[in-house]
């Protein structure tokens, strides 16, 4: 599971931006009204720029690396209170300030949340 997760952060995100401009290429090549052909147009530009700075990013090793980084102390807290304290209950973890807490949110939602989101553009 996490090197699926691993996976997806160093080259799986340039991949389904790939695939949502073949879509939205599709959608202009059938788009019967100026209205949806400059919608298609934009929505290939934006994902153009999206995909640019990923590839960027991926260029360096350190760029690369940056969020995964980032997350991974808060992914050992977790499992950790979840699997050392909770399920084999052989210890106590304190909990998290409310500024760890908050950005822990934070993370999670930047590393979960733009799945549905991308589903969705895809639908569109």
């Amino acid at each position: 599971m996490i090197g699926k997760i691993l996976s997806w952060l160093t080259g799986g995100a340039i991949e389904a931006i790939g695939k949502q401009l073949t879509h939205a290429y599709e959608l202009k090549l059938v788009a019967d009204t100026d209205a949806k052909k400059l919608d298609a147009e934009q929505r290939i530009e934006t994902l153009k720029a999206q995909q640019a700075v990923l590839i960027a990013e991926q260029g360096n090793w350190v760029t690369r690396w940056i969020r995964p980084a980032f997350a991974l102390p808060f992914v050992i807290y977790i499992n950790k209170v979840i699997v050392w304290d909770m399920v084999l209950g052989l210890g106590s973890t304190p909990p998290l300030s409310n500024q760890m807490a908050q950005l822990l949110t934070v993370i999670a939602g930047a590393y979960f949340l733009t799945r549905p989101v991308e589903k969705w553009i895809k639908k569109r």
